[in-house]
């Protein structure tokens, strides 16, 4: 028997799922059928692809190294088809991007915005988590492309630079190293710090600082950018983050830059799995962001004005 379109997809779903009944449901496919399918494509293509684990399926060493080039020629007919069937000039299908929380949550929308103006048949599914979750599904292959702000690249991905990020150390309004002028890392001593956690990108560059910093009152982690961000507008601390995450708070005033005499720059890069079938559409939209990049936020260099005192009179207030 020869190995068709179906029985790819049909092996595809098990991979991806675990679980014969339910790829069996992706396919639109009883259990019984898939699973003749299934034996059916490991008699043509020369051996078994999975091995049983409970009551799932797991991919063997073989089924692995398969797996890519299968998932390439499925998603290869499934575009070809999209774009029979949309014209010469029309990009279709759902671009799987993974993007790391600053990128994700303060840049990606305002781009995607302006990209789906110019392919409104275009669907996009993102994962938003740190660097390392984004770099476990490219090698998964749940995502098409990266886009991540961690130096920490692992070996087995391709990373292309995209654009450069400013972090500042942020603190609440009001904060009396908000007028002091530019800093060195000796004026930051005795502060109590927000981090993020392991696999962040923003992890990494805060330890480099705190580093330089001749003692410090403690660090609190959190997993969320904008929760971190809460902790600081109510005093627990400072942090250092993304000009693109605070540009908001700081502008709103329930942040305040403490500006640095150095300033500290990272990269922010493009990740691709180099065994992975790379689609029209995500190899469009990569080059679409090779000239579009994310909006640059001004970053406060002079010591941010204390807040002053309402004159506003009380409503209870005598009268003179």
């Amino acid at each position: 028997m020869s190995v068709t379109l179906r029985l790819l997809e049909i092996f595809v779903a098990v991979a991806r799922s675990g679980s014969l009944a339910e790829a069996a449901a992706r396919v639109n496919l009883s259990a019984p059928a898939a699973s003749v399918a299934l034996r059916n494509l490991e008699s043509s293509s020369g051996g078994p692809l999975f091995v049983r684990a409970g009551r799932g399926l797991r991919l063997n060493d073989r089924g692995r190294r398969l797996l890519t080039g299968a998932e390439g020629l499925v998603a290869g007919v499934r575009e070809w088809v999209g774009s029979a069937r949309g014209g010469p000039d029309a990009l279709t299908g759902q671009l799987r991007l993974g993007c790391s929380m600053t990128i994700g949550n303060y840049c990606m929308p305002a781009l995607l915005a302006r990209f789906r103006t110019l392919m409104p048949k275009v669907t996009v599914a993102m994962l938003i988590g740190n660097s390392e979750e984004v770099a476990t599904g490219l090698r998964d292959g749940t995502i098409d492309l990266g886009l991540v702000e961690s130096e920490e690249i692992p070996a087995d991905l391709d990373a292309e630079h995209w654009t450069d990020d400013v972090m500042v150390v942020v603190g609440p309004a009001g904060h009396p190293l908000g007028q002091r002028g530019l800093l060195s890392p000796k004026d930051l001593a005795g502060q109590h710090w927000l981090v993020r956690e392991p696999g962040s990108g923003t992890l990494s560059v805060t330890r480099g600082l705190l580093a330089k910093v001749p003692g410090i009152a403690g660090t609190t982690e959190w997993a969320s950018v904008e929760a971190l961000m809460r902790g600081v507008e109510h005093g627990m601390g400072l942090a250092l983050l993304s000009m693109h995450a605070v540009a908001d708070k700081v502008e709103a005033g329930r942040l305040v830059v403490l500006p640095l005499r150095r300033a500290i720059h990272r990269r922010f890069y493009l990740l691709t799995y180099p065994g992975q079938h790379a689609s029209t559409l995500a190899s469009a939209f990569k080059a679409w962001l090779r000239h579009n990049k994310p909006e640059r936020h001004p970053v406060p260099s002079t010591p941010t004005p204390a807040p002053k005192a309402s004159l506003r009179r009380s409503p209870d207030a005598p009268r003179s």
